[in-house]
Formats: C-alpha cells, sequence, structure tokens
C-alpha cells in the first residue's frame, strides 16, 4: 500500500471533490496513497505492513531545523515504520544549499539512506546521479486532474499575457516582465511565495507594467488562467514545472525554458535556453506576427497534454528505472 507522508496536516485519502489539486496532491490522488502528516507518524510508535512511504522532506526553516534536532535518521526511523521509503526531490533540486552546512548534510544523508529517490525532471537526474551515484532513480512526474473544473466558467481568450510568478529569485519576474512586453498585451503575475516577494511589489506594478492577481486555490486559478493569450515561464527554478502544464491544458502558448520536462514536451517549438532571453523575444514575435504558428504550437500543446500527462501516463512512468 503507498502511504505519502509530508508536512500536510491532514490525514486520509483525497477525496474526488477535493479541488486545490497542486503537484503533491494530484500524485497522491492518482497513486491511491493515503496521508500522513510526517511529525505524527514520527511520534507514534506504529508500523504499516506492506507499505511504500513516499517521503517529501519539508522545506521551511523551523519544520528542517525540528527534524535535524529530533530525527538525526530520520529515513531510518521511517524504515523501521514502512517497508520501503522513497524520497521525493519535490521543488528546486538545489534548494538544499540555501541551508548551514550541518543541514546540508542532513539532507543529503537522508536521501542516500532511502530505497529510492524520485525527482520531476529528465534534466534533474543530471545533478542527482552525481551526488548519489549508487542510488535507484525514479520520475514522479507532474500531473494535473482536470475533472474538477467547471467549464462553465471558463473565461472568453483576450490580448492578456499571464507570468509564471512575481520579482523574485526564484521567478524572475522582472526579465519575464521585459520579454513579455513584447506582445502588446496587459501583463498579469500570480503573487506566488508573498513572503519572499519584495515588499514594494505592488507599489511598483503600475510602473513596471504588470498587474498582480489575487491568490488563487488552483480550481479557480485554472478557470481563471482560460482567458489568456500568452504565457511565459523564463524561470531559473523549475521545480515541478505545472505551470506549463495548465497553460498546455487550456491551449495557451507558453515561451519558457527547456529544462523542465513538461515544457519540453509540451512546447518544443516555445522552449529556450536558460536565459536565452534573445531567443525568448524572437519566439514571441513569431507567436504575435504569424497566426499558424501560435494555431500549430496551441494544438500541439493540447494533444500532447492528453498523451502524455494522463494518469495512466504518470502510472507507468513511475515504476520505471532511471
Amino acid at each position: 500500500m503507498n502511504y505519502f507522508v509530508t508536512e500536510l496536516s491532514f490525514e486520509g485519502y483525497i477525496s474526488k471533490d477535493y479541488t486545490n489539486l497542486r503537484a503533491a496532491e494530484t500524485w497522491i490522488k492518482f497513486l491511491e496513497a493515503y496521508h500522513l502528516n510526517l511529525f505524527k507518524t514520527l511520534s507514534e510508535d506504529k508500523k504499516y505492513t506492506d507499505s511504500v512511504c513516499w517521503l517529501i522532506i519539508p522545506k521551511g526553516d523551523e519544520a528542517v531545523k525540528h527534524l535535524v534536532q529530533n530525527y538525526l535518521n530520520l529515513v531510518e526511523n521511517l524504515k523501521t515504520k514502512f517497508n520501503k521509503v522513497h524520497c521525493i526531490q519535490e521543488g528546486e533540486s538545489t534548494f538544499w544549499h540555501k541551508y548551514d552546512v550541518t543541514t546540508q548534510t542532513w539532507l543529503y544523508l537522508q536521501f542516500e539512506a532511502c530505497d529510492k529517490i524520485y525527482t520531476q525532471n529528465e534534466y534533474d537526474l543530471k545533478y542527482l546521479k552525481g551526488i548519489h551515484p549508487n542510488s535507484r532513480f525514479g520520475i514522479i512526474r507532474p500531473v494535473m486532474d482536470s475533472s474538477v473544473l467547471d467549464k462553465q466558467k471558463f473565461k472568453p481568450t483576450v490580448n492578456k499575457t499571464i507570468l509564471t510568478g512575481p520579482f523574485t529569485v526564484e521567478y524572475h519576474g522582472f526579465v519575464q516582465t521585459i520579454i513579455a512586453r513584447n506582445t502588446g498585451c496587459e501583463i498579469d503575475i500570480p503573487p506566488m511565495g508573498v513572503s519572499r516577494m519584495p515588499k514594494d511589489s505592488w507599489d511598483m506594478a503600475e510602473n513596471v507594467g504588470v498587474n498582480y492577481l489575487d491568490y488563487m486555490m488552483w480550481k479557480e486559478w485554472m478557470e481563471n488562467l482560460s482567458q489568456y493569450k500568452y504565457g511565459y515561464f523564463l524561470v531559473p527554478c523549475i521545480g515541478a514545472a505545472t505551470f506549463p502544464l495548465n497553460c498546455a491544458y487550456h491551449g495557451i502558448p507558453c515561451i519558457g525554458v527547456n529544462r523542465a520536462d513538461t515544457q519540453r514536451l509540451l512546447y518544443p517549438l516555445l522552449s529556450v535556453d536558460y536565459l536565452d532571453l534573445e531567443e525568448a523575444i524572437k519566439l514571441t514575435k513569431k507567436l504575435t506576427t504569424n497566426k499558424e504558428f501560435y494555431k500549430e504550437v496551441s494544438t500541439y500543446a493540447t494533444h500532447t497534454f492528453k498523451k502524455e500527462f494522463s494518469k495512466e501516463r504518470f502510472l507507468q512512468i513511475i515504476n520505471k528505472e532511471y
């Protein structure tokens, strides 16, 4: 039996009518896994027979500090409760470098101790195999469950552009804005990671030509996303890269970095090397002036979304060895 173990507070299965289906929640749903809170699981003397633990180690400073101080052998502890422990490298693969050396060492040793390491992009394997050469690897692909969406709430396409995220080191919203201006459209930005956003983001928004959206739960986000004509994913931190996936569902052309599997597979003609903003401008101009090209990349994205990012394909890939 599959158990997902994360810092999320709830216990149980993801219900069919649950609508905030972000990356982790969709994995749990598609794997038909039972979710357990990590801290509660560690504190209890309970064993789970014939079980696989899918572990996402928290990234918040306080949560990580607590684990380092109290559970030096976190994965070995979980191995006494579950038959196997799979560590998911969720988020940016290099996130752990932000911590002190003690914590970096601890995180490294947890991944070394697990039975299998899962990441989200083939690109990340090159990095992870270098530091964990003796480990087994798999890919847990980003997926999307559209069954909870209300198509009656979808909006007609208008001349608007949507960016991945704000003016932070994770999203490079400022340079994305500079490139997106070439569409000649209004530019909207979702306020991702509000606590890390510059405090003058909202004060400066009008001056730099963007509009910050209110934070939305996933269902509302997807129904609102339907209206955009262009999307941009020119980010340094690819993580799960659900943004191109969400755009592809609606057939919104998305220009983005080719390191993310979602971008590379769904938008091969709109994928650029990291920081190749010159090529991003060329593609923007082609999209805005060539209707046939726009239609080609849009149609390809929606077709490939159905083929490569279904539940069946997700379950097929998750069992592969890399």
